[in-house]
């Protein structure tokens, strides 16, 4: 083999291991810890804090909840129709049951009804519950969203838009205050009883996700404008913005750690590409992550704090991957 063949056929191994080395690091990036088996395909999961046990909705109105990290199946029962989202609660003693004709049902977690809230007319998109338990935030099509007492049931506070309803909504990790990204392209903070405390008003596109950091001082807000903004939760005054990415953001999530971020994104022109991104929440560094973003139904975090993500994988599983945080 002559000098030049041989210096080519080095470069081309160099290259060749620089790429399998790519590979295995984004490989590493996620990693499935178990798959659940299904009797349908998974619409919503939610975990029920540190208990111990996940919860989701079946395509049909069928729930489920499993045990983890070992995916049993711990109960299950068929709901009545026209269930539209599910939100566990953090003792993994009830699941609230959102319905597209405005009421949502707690029942216990073995299927036991318990309650119905009248929350109103319309689908309810979106439920979910304090760290503490003791609200519960539901979201409906096109309207503000309200609080609720889920023990008593009890509604706290209808909350306010200049119209329409709200995009994402999401509670402290102390449980004292609640934000909501709102399609009037407003982000509002309200303390637990749903009084108005700050609102952002500089969005020019809508906002679609919302999420507080651990830290409990600063929201994170993603949206049309293609734009991870992170503002101070006490008064909603703009603390800086991330890199601006290609795609709008329709799912923002701050890791436990403190120290990142994942973001989904969905290519505008073909709204078929969904793209995960972590996030170096210090210096703004970004990765693509190897999963697939149109298949991932729900997050959460494990008894030990470790971050989870699942994933719709067919119509008879469900998958639970690990994120690094």
């Amino acid at each position: 083999m002559s000098g030049r063949a041989r210096g080519a056929a080095i470069t081309a191994s160099a290259a060749l291991l620089c790429a399998l080395a790519a590979q295995a690091a984004q490989a590493q990036d996620v990693r499935k810890l178990s798959t659940f088996s299904t009797t349908g395909k998974i619409v919503v999961v939610s975990v029920c804090g540190k208990s111990g046990f996940v919860a989701g909705l079946i395509r049909g109105g069928s729930i489920a909840v499993w045990q983890l990290p070992s995916g049993k199946v711990a109960s299950s029962w068929k709901s009545a129709e026209g269930v539209s989202s599910l939100a566990c609660s953090p003792d993994g003693k009830w699941i609230a049951l959102g319905r597209s004709d405005g009421t949502v049902e707690i029942a216990d977690i073995a299927g036991k009804p318990a309650r119905t809230l009248a929350a109103g007319h319309g689908d309810v998109t979106d439920v979910a519950y304090a760290p503490d338990g003791l609200l519960l935030a539901v979201s409906l099509h096109e309207k503000p969203v309200q609080l609720w007492n889920p023990v008593n049931g009890s509604r706290v506070a209808e909350l306010e838009t200049d119209f329409s309803g709200s995009t994402g909504m999401a509670f402290s990790p102390d449980s004292s205050a609640f934000a909501t990204s709102d399609a009037d392209t407003t982000v509002r903070v309200y303390d637990r009883a749903g009084k108005l405390k700050a609102k952002y008003t500089d969005l020019l596109l809508e906002p679609f996700a919302i999420d507080f950091l651990p830290n409990g001082k600063e929201i994170l807000v993603g949206g049309a404008d293609d734009t991870l903004t992170i503002l101070d939760a006490s008064n909603a005054h703009l603390s800086r913005q991330l890199p601006k990415r290609p795609s709008p953001i329709f799912g923002a999530i701050a890791l436990p750690g403190g120290h990142s971020l994942l973001s989904l994104e969905i290519d505008a022109a073909t709204l078929a590409k969904f793209t995960v991104v972590l996030w170096n929440l210090g210096t703004g560094a970004q990765r693509e992550l190897a999963i697939d973003g149109a298949k991932i139904v729900g997050y959460g975090q494990l008894s030990n704090g470790q971050p989870v993500l699942f994933t719709a994988d067919s119509d008879a599983s469900l998958s639970m991957w690990s994120v690094p945080d």
